[in-house]
């Protein structure tokens, strides 16, 4: 019998027009990997009967989660952005810019496993699924990445594709020699790493009488915005600005050409106080933590993304 391999196996991705309601249509998507599974406890019982024997176990309520890891790029990310943030607001006309930000029409999505190896192909199909969180660092020399954790209701083991003629997308890659830091509103020259988590706040635990096991709902809740930031300790401004506890921001752009570029805005962030110490021989460096929020900056949102790109992503999306 054939075993399935990654390297042959797809993901494809659509949006659903209501919660649990299979897509009819959708993208196969580049990624490094994806984790999404259904599982379900199988419970031990207390019960007695005079002797030693467990008696039979019993199901639990089913989940459907994971993480996706996928490249960070210009044409393809704007996908899973749309399934973390909402619709974007797009202008222009070549380039396009797409811009995110924070909201509460998100949309739930379809995300299909295709393994077409197998002696007969199996396509397993997590419906009912919104993005959790989102997360990613920045600055080394290593492949810029990007990880959603997804949270969904039902598992399907289908014999086709809820979409046999989805097209996979280009990939129009970014780089984290790409990228240039503003924080505060001027350029950032002592920084090694910046990382940044978000998070949607959903609540999972929505399961109700007769569902079979199955989440009746998927809300979401108040976002959760925080990261590190990692610098050359050359002095002390990032440490009494965390000490003074002084509000501040944080830019990431990546730019790979005039129509190929990411910027990732945190307009109001504070610092957490977080000294140095001295570990060795080696250079010094500063973590600080933060945290992001809105209060009353112009883009009302304690998070905006913008995407540049050749592409409308038209057609109904």
């Amino acid at each position: 019998m054939a075993q399935q391999t990654g390297a042959g196996a797809k993901l494809v991705l659509g949006y659903e027009t209501a919660f649990k309601t299979i897509s009819t249509s959708g993208f196969v998507l580049p990624i490094n990997s994806s984790g999404i599974k259904s599982s379900r406890n199988l419970n031990s019982a207390a019960t007695l009967r005079g002797n030693a024997n467990p008696v039979e176990p019993f199901d639990g309520n089913i989940s459907v989660a994971g993480s996706v890891v996928v490249p960070v790029d210009s044409i393809a990310f704007w996908y899973w952005l749309k399934a973390a943030f909402g619709t974007p607001t797009t202008t222009g006309a070549g380039p396009y810019v797409h811009t995110f930000k924070a909201g509460t029409a998100r949309p739930f999505v379809t995300i299909e496993h295709q393994f077409t190896e197998l002696s007969t192909a199996k396509y397993f199909q997590y419906t009912g699924c919104k993005v959790g969180g989102m997360s990613f660092s920045a600055g080394d020399d290593g492949e810029l990445v990007a990880t959603f954790d997804i949270v969904g209701a039902v598992e399907t083991i289908a014999s086709a594709s809820f979409h046999g003629a989805a097209v996979a997308q280009s990939l129009g890659r970014l780089k984290n020699s790409h990228l240039a830091l503003t924080e505060g509103g001027s350029t950032l020259a002592n920084g090694k790493m910046v990382d940044a988590k978000i998070g949607f706040g959903l609540d999972t635990g929505q399961y109700v009488i007769g569902g079979g096991g199955v989440l009746g709902s998927l809300p979401d809740g108040i976002m959760d915005v925080s990261g590190n930031l990692n610098l050359l300790f050359e002095n002390t401004t990032m440490i009494e600005k965390a000490n003074a506890s002084t509000e501040s921001a944080l830019i990431l752009t990546f730019t790979d050409s005039a129509t190929s570029a990411l910027e990732i805005t945190f307009p109001e962030i504070k610092y957490s106080r977080n000294s140095p110490g001295i570990e060795g021989p080696q250079g010094i460096a500063v973590a600080l933590p933060w945290g992001g929020y809105y209060d009353n900056n112009a883009d009302t949102t304690s998070v905006k993304v913008v995407l540049t790109n050749s592409v409308a992503h038209a057609g109904g999306l």
